[in-house]
């Protein structure tokens, strides 16, 4: 497999999104903060797919805020392509998950990236990730919808 192959293990979740016009800088090229949102999206396809979602996770009382970043640009995207958005679940602590991600377009990685994630009550103090909680995030996909973007 060669390096611009996307690379997501097998408990990926996938979708697809398009390049809107609104996504894009005056070089025409994918403004790198939309990058972003898309893995955010990737995020929220991944849980929903696995029967759960932020609202199910909020409800329990627990927020999951984004504490790191990393994106690193391959190549760019235009307007109106069509990408696909690809998440996985890397890492699963106690109190921290990671998320990976790679965007691709026809099988060729634009973007690789993370974010972290610490698990925090309602009132903003770290506490452990529930069990509810790391069960529908380590299991298989359920379902292949949630992938709207």
């Amino acid at each position: 497999m060669s390096g611009s192959e996307p690379t997501g293990p097998d408990n990926s979740s996938k979708h697809e999104v398009r390049v809107l016009y609104a996504d894009t800088d005056k070089m025409g090229v994918v403004y790198h903060g939309t990058y972003l949102r898309w893995f955010e999206s990737g995020r929220a396809t991944y849980m929903r797919r696995r029967g759960s979602d932020y609202a199910k996770i909020e409800a329990d009382g627990i927020q999951l805020p984004v504490v790191q970043a990393n994106l690193t640009y391959h190549k760019p995207a235009r307007y109106d392509e069509i990408l696909s958005v690809n998440a996985w679940l890397e890492e699963l602590g106690r109190l921290q998950l990671q998320f990976n991600y790679e965007i691709s377009r026809g099988g060729e990685i634009l973007v690789k990236g993370f974010t972290r994630h610490a698990s925090i009550d309602l009132k903003g103090r770290l506490t452990r990730i529930p069990a509810n909680v790391r069960e529908a995030l380590a299991r298989r996909e359920t379902t292949q919808g949630g992938g709207l973007y």
